[in-house]
């Protein structure tokens, strides 16, 4: 019997007394590891509620933020085509501006040499007859008596008192 006293006390004696410890420590610990095992899930819950929020938000902040990209790029589209569309407009009415602006100034410019010749003209015959006129009096003077003079001063004075203005 020793033997078998021996592998009781041995083996089996520290087994009972380690489910004895088991069952007291279960007794006496299982409210402390119960709230603190509660306790560790309402946090672990209100992280997991957290972070499930902070998610959604992320997920809403992106979905918010993709779109305004969206509608960002439609609008810098609309406004590329715009701009385009209005460069275009200004550049054909900036031509026809400069079209036009040509036309008056070759216009301008034409009735401006018309009118330069047209006083170059009149400035010449004013000249030429005023060449005529002192020659003709030169003449007058050194080749006619004074008798002869006074007659051909009298019929001009009457040509020139019925003649009338020409231009």
């Amino acid at each position: 019997m020793e033997h078998h006293l021996d592998l009781t006390s041995a083996v089996i004696i520290p087994y009972i007394n380690f489910a004895i410890f088991l069952i007291a420590a279960v007794f006496l610990f299982r409210k402390p590891l119960a709230a603190m095992s509660a306790t560790k899930r309402e946090a672990y819950l209100k992280s997991s509620q957290e972070a499930a929020a902070a998610l959604e938000q992320a997920k809403q902040t992106f979905e918010d933020t993709k779109t305004r990209s969206d509608a960002i790029e439609e609008e810098l589209r609309a406004f590329s085509v715009q701009s385009e569309q209005s460069s275009q407009e200004e550049a054909k009415r900036l031509l026809e501006e400069t079209e036009k602006f040509t036309r008056h100034l070759r216009d301008e410019t034409a009735r401006l040499a018309v009118d330069a010749v047209e006083s170059a003209r009149l400035e010449l015959r004013r000249e030429i007859v005023m060449a005529a006129r002192q020659r003709a009096a030169e003449r007058i003077q050194n080749e006619l008596d004074p008798a002869s003079k006074e007659k051909i001063l009298k019929s001009k004075i009457n040509e020139t008192s019925k003649m009338t203005v020409q231009q």
